[in-house]
Formats: structure tokens, C-alpha cells, sequence
């Protein structure tokens, strides 16, 4: 979407990023990397409009729940 100030916003397009590998090699090591990569974008048509340059690092944490019991879950950074 853009951001447009005195009229509605429009939609520029779209670029699909699967991170399921990403997730399950975070699960297993601790961490993982989805280098800097450019993805397409396409329009609601299916048509090419641009690309995007995507990178994300997942780090497993540690973390307590009210009865001080550990469960996992993700902090997430981008580039």
C-alpha cells in the first residue's frame, strides 16, 4: 500500500516469502538467517511491478510465564 495523505490509500503490490525452513532450522539450531535476498512484486493481476530486498534473523528465546515456567518462542529482527 501506499500512504497518500487526502485520498484513499492504493494497493502497489505483492511479494510472497515462505519462512517455514527458516523457522524449523531456528527451531533446531537456536537460530537462523534468511540472508538479504530481492523477492518480486506483483500486482493483484499477477502482473510484475518491482522488487523487494528482504532479510530476517530468528533468534530463539527463552522466556517465563506468570508461574515462572519456561516455553519457547521468537524475537525477530530485520536488516
Amino acid at each position: 500500500m501506499d500512504k497518500d495523505t487526502f485520498s484513499a490509500d492504493d494497493f502497489l503490490g505483492e511479494a510472497k516469502i515462505y519462512v517455514k525452513d527458516l523457522l524449523t532450522s531456528g527451531v533446531e539450531n537456536g537460530s537462523a538467517e534468511l540472508h538479504p535476498s530481492k523477492y518480486r512484486v506483483v500486482s493483484a493481476t499477477q502482473s510484475y511491478i518491482g522488487e523487494i530486498q528482504v532479510g530476517v534473523t530468528f533468534t530463539l528465546k527463552e522466556a517465563r510465564d506468570y508461574d515462572g515456567e519456561e516455553y519457547g518462542g521468537w524475537s525477530q529482527s530485520s536488516f
